[in-house]
């Protein structure tokens, strides 16, 4: 399986923007956080794997509530990967983190479960990647992810794209169904039959509603980081579209949908899926 597109994508400036805007992020998603930890039972010296582990705020969430557990966290982000290292080095956690590409890599000895945050949509092979992952797993261990459910359900993802459509140079093209990318695993029935063919059983499906607070204490903040994060930012790449326009265009529509405090928080729907192998 050639997962190379989003080795190099994780490597380069988007990777840049997550280490920038990590603590903003993490405080975004951290409802998410709590969500893939909460049906794991987690047990003294256990191993834990942390699939795109990112700036390894599961992993040292899951180190702090749980009671010697050993974690390793593995992205194939080396500049997130760094952060991770200096954020456990900093509250002397144990946890480890590599860089690797969970598709193909395994640990040293089998773990015990297996969990990310919106961390395995963007396999090339995600069947493949599904079995590699089940391999590394223990008989009976537990298996507990977030993913997001289809983009139209999402405003948070959905709103800046609305406001740019008047400057848009052509149609965005829907991905094709099950390619790589924050969505790819909307359709359930899509993401039962992936981990059913590599190998995963009582495979649960549970739906997550809510809103999620945008970073940004005022509508400029959060339109300047929906610019720079998000589905908007690689349309805006692809057609080489007027950054500055779209961005006033955004902070307009973030101006009808802010609180009192200058916050935006948008519907966001995801969905928690858990199995054994």
């Amino acid at each position: 399986m050639d997962n190379s597109a989003q080795i190099d994508y994780w490597n380069g400036p988007a990777g840049e923007k997550w280490v920038r805007d990590a603590d903003r992020l993490d405080r975004m998603l951290a409802p998410f956080a709590d969500a893939v930890i909460a049906p794991v039972k987690f047990v003294p010296g256990q191993k834990v794997l942390d699939v795109g582990c990112g700036a390894g705020a599961l992993s040292l969430g899951i180190e702090a509530a749980a009671v010697n557990v050993a974690i390793t966290g593995v992205d194939v982000s080396e500049p997130l990967i760094a952060l991770a290292r200096s954020r456990a080095q900093a509250v002397s956690a144990r946890s480890e983190f590599v860089v690797a590409d969970a598709a193909a890599w395994q640990p040293k000895e089998p773990v015990d479960a297996v969990v990310s945050r919106f961390g395995v949509m963007f396999f090339e092979d995600p069947a493949g990647a599904f079995l590699n992952l089940r391999m590394a797993t223990k008989p009976g261990g537990q298996l507990s992810f977030a993913c997001w459910r289809p983009l139209p359900e999402n405003d948070w993802a959905m709103m800046p794209l609305q406001c740019a459509l008047p400057f848009l140079k052509e149609a965005p093209q829907m991905p094709e169904p099950g390619a790589p990318g924050p969505f790819s695993f909307g359709d359930a029935g899509y993401v039962t039959d992936i981990l059913t063919r590599s190998g995963w059983r009582e495979v649960t499906i549970a739906p997550w509603d809510g809103e999620i607070s945008l970073p940004g204490a005022s509508p400029a903040e959060t339109a300047a980081f929906m610019i720079e994060i998000g589905p908007l930012t690689r349309l805006i790449k692809e057609q080489a579209l007027e950054e500055a326009a779209i961005l006033e265009a955004v902070e307009a529509g973030l101006k009808e949908r802010a609180g009192t405090d200058g916050r935006t928080r948008l519907k966001a729907a995801a969905w928690i899926i858990g199995a054994r192998a």
